[in-house]
């Protein structure tokens, strides 16, 4: 069998985790628990582990939960907006306190590597020039009030080190050059879907390949007429071109929009092109259910583990539905994958996980045993 990308998992310090350690993953995983128990917040972290801490994905997932703050993404920061972006970076540590330098950091890796994992820091720098006389930035190990100091972030991932303007953090243009080497590919799937430019950006990676079949076969498990997909392009009155999924039925003598066969349809087409361009790597999937019937989620399950083990992808997704743990346990059981359902518990302040693996799940849902 290959080697899955998490065997193991563990957070320091990041959002409603003090310290969660996650000792055994499968192929495929899901989280459930109650509401604000981590399981987004589970999902992002693996998300920034994926990608090495880069401040694009940081971003991400303050704009995710409209935690960005009041900036703009139109303009440069300016000193007077240094107390929004303090304030909005506090979301991503555990217990949102103050941020004071070098007493707040994330950490997120494999349990039994170490030396790999992922180290988010809040700091203090200073701007000086260097011999070359380029000006740089570098960390204050103690501040003073004669020394001007800027708030940073330093991302540490295994020998790789980024000391950042915290403010870099709010401005496309200049986060965006950070860019990582990614060891596989990661695909975040949010609750709200992918938007119209994720959808094209995926669907121009598999054109004219076998993967097309998958997504069209993934699709007819809400209505088998469907003979092709494809994207068109239209345009707004915003004269922005955008390009939309449409479909041909064989009941219909022209295509149609996918969106007029209902939300189901555009969520499941989301969930194959984000499994297709998984390949190889890790898909992370956010309220797995939703906008789907239950009585598809059997065949949405059977897919993704057969899915799966096919492309080599390990897949991590959230649920609150019993419908849709039920339709897992079933896939779990017929296929030679791991399925692994983890239960999140909020005791008196900290996350602590339960493991069901197949056998537990079987004995769980055959019982009715609440583990969601």
């Amino acid at each position: 069998m290959t080697k899955l990308a998490f065997s193991s998992f563990e957070i320091h310090g990041f959002r409603a985790f003090e310290h969660l350690k996650l000792e055994k993953l499968g192929r495929v995983n899901l989280f459930t628990g109650k509401n604000n128990v981590g399981k987004t917040s589970l999902l992002e972290a693996l998300w920034v582990y994926a990608n090495q801490g880069a401040p694009s994905v940081l971003w991400s997932l303050l704009e995710g939960r409209d935690e960005g703050g009041p900036l703009s993404e139109s303009r440069m920061v300016v000193d007077e907006d240094t107390e929004n972006q303090i304030a909005s970076v506090r979301y991503l540590f555990n217990g949102r306190k103050q941020l004071k330098a070098g007493m707040q950091k994330m950490e997120f890796g494999l349990t039994e590597s170490i030396n790999q994992h992922v180290v988010i820091r809040f700091t203090m720098a200073e701007s000086v020039v260097d011999e070359q006389g380029i000006r740089r930035i570098t960390e204050v190990q103690k501040t003073n009030d004669e020394i001007d100091t800027i708030p940073a972030v330093l991302i540490q991932s295994g020998k790789n080190s980024n000391l950042i303007r915290l403010e870099r953090l709010f401005v496309r243009n200049i986060r965006d050059q950070y860019l990582v080497q990614m060891e596989r590919p990661c695909v975040f799937l949010p609750a709200s879907g992918l938007t119209i430019t994720d959808i094209g950006k995926y669907w121009d990676n598999i054109t004219l390949s076998s993967l097309e079949n998958d997504v069209l076969d993934t699709m007819k498990i809400i209505e088998p007429d469907i003979e092709r997909i494809n994207l068109i392009g239209t345009q707004k009155l915003s004269r922005l071109r955008e390009r939309i999924p449409i479909v041909k039925v064989n009941s219909f003598d022209s295509p149609i929009p996918l969106r007029s066969l209902g939300e189901g349809m555009n969520r499941m087409l989301g969930i194959a092109l984000a499994m297709v361009n998984s390949k190889g790597g890790v898909l992370l999937v956010d309220e797995i259910e939703s906008g789907l019937h239950y009585s598809v989620l059997p065949e949405m399950w059977r897919f993704i583990f057969q899915a799966a083990q096919r492309l080599n992808v390990q897949v991590f997704a959230t649920t609150h539905s019993w419908d849709c743990i039920t339709g897992f346990q079933q896939s779990a059981v017929e296929s030679d994958q791991d399925g692994m359902l983890i239960r999140l518990v909020n005791k008196k302040g900290k996350i602590v996980p339960t493991f069901f693996d197949e056998k537990d799940l079987s004995i769980a849902t055959r019982e009715q045993i609440e583990v969601r």
